[in-house]
């Protein structure tokens, strides 16, 4: 699992990505809830990004475990010969309950985003959660997630819970940059802006040799400039160096 400290080594399609604890945990003393993964393999190049939901005991556990079952999911469907997207995701949260035993799914609840550029030539985005999971193809922002849910629900959608998630393909060389962010990044991205975050991350942050990378990112969520943000800030990204070649 790749940890905040430990860069990513580089593959065809690149993979990196940071997480920090928001002012308040930090004012609380509390570690961050927020965990991300990146991995390479035979299966291709994947990220994940969990964010353990605040309210539960073991909300980091959650997140951390969620992470690893997403890799552990990505490397038995890919050795079984892949499948549909949908045959994917339904390995994850079975492998989830597994690993956050002997502790109950409901103080472990989670949300779950993964990017998968798979070696068939294919990128599988998927969306469990609130956060943002997004692709630039052929030049614009796609988002992958569900519809915001209307009235006074305020329920977050997570492994544990039954929901059911927004996923979908693409063909890899339509894209150049995938990107998964928690909501303590994604709540305060204006859509007005998004274009010029994704740029910025493939055209300036992609760019840097990785240790150089992961420190500005860092500082980048450190010094994060909303006003009175209070959540713990994760990004991970995949970025095809040469605009979506496989």
């Amino acid at each position: 699992m790749t940890s905040e400290g430990h860069m990513a080594r580089r593959s065809r399609v690149d993979y990196f990505g940071a997480s920090v604890a928001g002012p308040a945990h930090r004012a609380l003393r509390k570690p961050n809830e927020d965990q991300w993964l990146g991995a390479s393999g035979a299966f291709g190049s994947l990220v994940v990004v969990s964010d353990g939901l605040g309210s539960k005991d073991r909300a980091r556990h959650g997140a951390r475990k969620a992470c690893i079952a997403t890799l552990r999911a990505v490397r038995a469907w890919h050795k079984g010969g892949t499948g549909s997207l949908d045959d994917l995701v339904g390995r994850i949260e079975p492998l989830w309950l597994e690993e956050i035993a002997p502790f109950d799914r409901s103080d472990c609840a989670a949300t779950c985003l993964l990017a998968l550029a798979h070696h068939d030539g294919r990128t599988y985005v998927a969306a469990l959660g609130d956060g943002m999971a997004a692709v630039r193809r052929r030049g614009a922002i796609e988002r992958v997630e569900h519809p915001r849910a209307s009235g006074f629900s305020n329920e977050t959608q997570s492994l544990g819970s039954g929901e059911v998630w927004a996923k979908r393909c693409f063909e890899c060389s339509e894209i150049d940059i995938a990107v998964l962010a928690s909501d303590g990044v994604s709540d305060d991205l204006r859509p007005d802006r998004l274009a010029d975050f994704v740029a910025w991350l493939k055209d300036e942050i992609a760019t840097l040799q990785p240790v150089a990378r992961w420190r500005s990112l860092r500082r980048e969520l450190n010094e994060w400039p909303t006003p009175r943000h209070l959540d713990d800030k994760t990004i991970a990204v995949l970025a095809w160096p040469n605009g979506g070649s496989a």
